[in-house]
């Protein structure tokens, strides 16, 4: 759901500025659903309410089509399971406007439309309609280097490249204008726009941080989606009288403070949060209390130790600490309903998943950035207390969590004053 709120408020904001005469089409290039902790064929409940919560917004604010990924099946097996079916088209039409042309469902699985097609008006230039045929395509999901998983959630993946070849020539006597969604690898990418001439646009996605200039094959334009929601990923098509393409330009737009969140997404997002987050809360509870005393961090269990220990012998430290956002960092993620987050979490408490900090209901006294969080673990210091523990070279430590799409108003110089000690 991250960033929704931002791209509905940028996509008004654009349609105001055009007068509504430039139209805007959103779409996906993949790996919008969550397949996070799926173990013998199974979600999490708050990972089915996350996932489902995206399906619904998507399909609320206008959303043109989304391409399945191998990461996207999971929970795309539930929504297209046969049975019940034509209720969940009902109550998340959404589920129309996914696509895949080379995911093939087994005997129980309905298949994902191999493309969609939007139609938009032109109310610039010459009047009339311009139909845009958006296909999806994705790869295996990599095991090793050399391999790949085909099979995943009653699902086979057929290869990407012999489907565009199949499907592209029924779609370009249905539209105007065609969008490949790729979740692929750079190389298969450029295969894709050089065997395929039907193409106009390849929007791509796997996992990249690039925001450089698109290439170009055949008369197909390949860019590819920011792999944080914190950038939207905007080409824009000027066409000639005719209607043909005069030319095709990329940018990335940053989605920081400067656009305004739309209200009613924002209102969405925020009985998202609660929804999963209540979920995530129970299922913390039911782990704490099923979890055997042994699984569970004592105080003299852990390599690390807290802050009130630290105080102890560092009490000037420790004053300095408490006047700072660090001393609080675990309520920021609570503000946005993120605290069970675990991308968020790792950075916001003392050693996740090293020893320290495993939730809240567990482990409480290692929430928040504490002194250990810098410093590392302190349990052979409090038992050998000597100098040259602790060291941490600026700003290279700052850094790591502090990173431009998580922070992109950090500044070292500004900001290390605050927490110097």
């Amino acid at each position: 759901m991250g960033g929704l709120a931002r791209r509905a408020g940028y996509i008004r904001a654009f349609e105001l500025r055009s007068a509504s005469e430039a139209p805007a089409l959103f779409v996906d290039a993949g790996n919008f659903l969550s397949d996070d902790k799926f173990i013998a064929g199974q979600l999490p409940p708050e990972v089915i309410a996350k996932n489902r919560w995206v399906v619904k917004a998507y399909g609320q604010f206008g959303q043109a089509a989304a391409n399945l990924s191998y990461d996207d099946l999971p929970y795309a097996a539930e929504l297209l399971k046969k049975d019940g079916y034509a209720s969940r088209v009902d109550d998340m039409p959404f589920i129309k406007r996914i696509t895949s042309a080379n995911i093939i469902p087994d005997q129980a699985h309905e298949a994902p439309a191999p493309y969609v097609i939007k139609e938009i008006p032109l109310k610039r230039g010459k009047p009339g309609t311009l139909r845009i045929g958006i296909i999806g395509l994705t790869e295996g999901k990599p095991v090793s280097t050399t391999e790949k998983d085909a099979q995943i959630a009653g699902f086979t993946i057929v290869d990407p490249l012999q489907a565009a070849k199949r499907v592209l020539p029924e779609l370009k006597k249905k539209a105007d204008y065609i969008i490949a969604l790729a979740y692929l690898p750079q190389d298969q990418a450029n295969l894709l726009a050089t065997q395929n001439p039907e193409l106009d646009l390849v929007v791509g996605a796997h996992q990249l941080s690039l925001m450089g200039d698109p290439a170009h094959f055949n008369r197909a334009t390949i860019t590819y989606a920011y792999t944080q929601t914190k950038y939207l990923g905007e080409m824009r098509v000027y066409l000639k009288p005719d209607g043909s393409i005069e030319n095709q330009a990329n940018r990335y737009v940053a989605l920081d403070d400067a656009i305004p969140d739309d209200p009613a997404a924002a209102d969405v997002v925020a009985g998202a949060h609660n929804d999963f987050t209540a979920e995530q809360s129970k299922g913390a509870q039911q782990a704490a209390a099923a979890a055997p005393a042994s699984n569970l961090l004592g105080a003299a269990s852990s390599a690390y130790v807290g802050v009130d220990q630290c105080a102890t012998c560092h009490a000037r430290e420790f004053e300095i600490w408490k006047r700072t956002g660090h001393s609080h960092a675990m309520e920021t993620l609570e503000k946005r309903s993120q605290q069970f987050d675990a991308n968020c979490v790792k950075c916001h408490v003392v050693g996740y998943e090293k020893g320290g900090f495993q939730a809240l209901y567990s482990t409480p006294q290692f929430a928040n950035v504490q002194c250990e969080s810098c410093h590392g673990p302190g349990r052979q210091h409090v038992d050998r207390p000597e100098k040259g523990y602790g060291f941490m070279s600026t700003p290279v430590g700052c850094v790591q969590c502090h990173t431009q799409a998580n922070s992109p108003d950090f500044n070292f110089e500004t900001y290390y004053p605050k927490i110097k000690h």
